[in-house]
């Protein structure tokens, strides 16, 4: 709590005295203010700065301020209240095991682009990818930002620095002859495991919606799978981006196997359709480690990423011919951007079609002659 009180030091020729206060500022961290004649006109200052603490409006001197200040700050201020629960704790990580050990003591306003520059290097020594470090960078550039809003700093030095270009994923897609050996041998070998594997494939349904699905989300007679939620760490999260809420139709054998599934499924209170054998959220490693991966061993396939599946019913509705828009909602895309840029490798059909449809105008279209727009005179 914030006080005034007198302030009282020894000289060569007795004693001096001024009345000053203290308060917490907007990093929590308690500060003195002193040099006033009068107690009333500590009590003003005091009731002026603390107004404008309170609304996030008071900027002090950033000498001594410290990019732990800025981070600790951001992360309650923003990151908590904005990110998503898994967002939240990457950052988390982010700044315990990489850029504090670096940058917390250090203040604001001696970190430069060269700084910057200076940690790229020495997670590069560490072995970090492009893709890791340009995490870092974001976040580190998020902190500033911060405080350049709340008007503590006016210098942003990550944004002087060039990200690092990122190596593209390899995609890799199950092929018809693969699916039928993974299912096949789920079936007969992980019985329990084949209903979840078999959804996977032929919704493109991500992990965590995957086992945050509850059997209320079914509507066995649209046949739909009404997708609106994710789970992240033993809980229901939201899904990844406002467009990932979507409606995905069901083949006719998902419906009769996820029927079937029904009748043998663990019961719990959560009333998921992929739970752990007591009725609870699934642990998404022990998922991959004791199902997912022996399932493909097994069949002989190709060892691919969970996430692949959902590449794989991709390719299913491309080699359809489906349109790019129902496409993007089945999978659930923020753009039909995402979904042509990630896939039209995919469709070498349609790269076949347009050249078709080139040689076609080619060959029934007479191409006049260039004339020139010059008259001679």
């Amino acid at each position: 709590m914030s006080k005034v009180f007198k302030r009282k030091w020894k000289i060569k020729n007795g004693e001096k005295s001024c009345w000053a206060f203290d308060y917490l500022n907007t990093f929590g961290k308690r500060k003195i203010v002193s040099g006033f004649s009068t107690k009333q006109e500590a009590e003003r200052e005091k009731a002026n700065i603390l107004s404008k603490v309170n609304n996030g409006i008071y900027v002090e001197n950033n000498k001594f301020l410290t990019f732990a200040d800025m981070a600790e700050k951001h992360m309650k201020f923003h990151a908590e209240i904005h990110c998503k629960l898994s967002t939240y704790h990457s950052y988390v990580s982010y700044l315990k095991n990489h850029i504090f050990p670096l940058l917390a003591d250090m203040r604001a306003i001696e970190i430069t682009p060269n700084t910057i520059n200076e940690y790229i290097k020495v997670k590069q020594d560490e072995k970090l990818s492009n893709s890791s470090i340009n995490k870092h960078l974001a976040l580190i550039g998020a902190v500033f930002q911060s405080a350049i809003n709340e008007g503590l700093l006016s210098i942003n030095p990550v944004y002087k620095v060039k990200k690092l270009k990122e190596a593209q994923k390899e995609m890799e897609i199950l092929t018809k002859e693969e699916i039928y050996a993974a299912l096949e041998t789920a079936k007969k070998h992980y019985p329990d495991f084949y209903p979840l594997l078999l959804t996977a494939i032929f919704t493109g349904m991500r992990r965590g919606e995957l086992l945050a699905l509850t059997w209320d989300k079914i509507n066995w007679v649209m046949k739909q799978i009404k997708v609106d939620r994710s789970v992240y760490s033993g809980q229901f999260v939201t899904p990844k981006t406002p467009k990932s809420k979507r409606r995905i139709n069901m083949t006719d054998e998902l419906v009769k196997v996820l029927k079937e599934w029904r009748l043998r499924c663990p019961n719990g209170e959560l009333n998921l359709v992929f739970p752990n054998n007591e009725g609870k959220f699934m642990d998404e490693h022990n998922l991959k480690r004791r199902k997912f991966v022996p399932v493909l061993r097994r069949a002989g396939v190709n060892q691919i990423r969970f996430h692949d599946l959902r590449h794989t019913f991709a390719s299913l509705l491309l080699a359809e011919n489906l349109p790019a828009k129902y496409i993007q909602d089945q999978l659930g895309h923020s753009s039909i951007k995402t979904t042509m840029d990630r896939y039209s490798h995919l469709m070498p059909e349609v790269h076949q079609q347009g050249i078709k449809a080139l040689n076609d105008f080619f060959g029934t279209n007479k191409i006049p002659e260039p004339t020139s727009i010059y008259k001679v005179v």
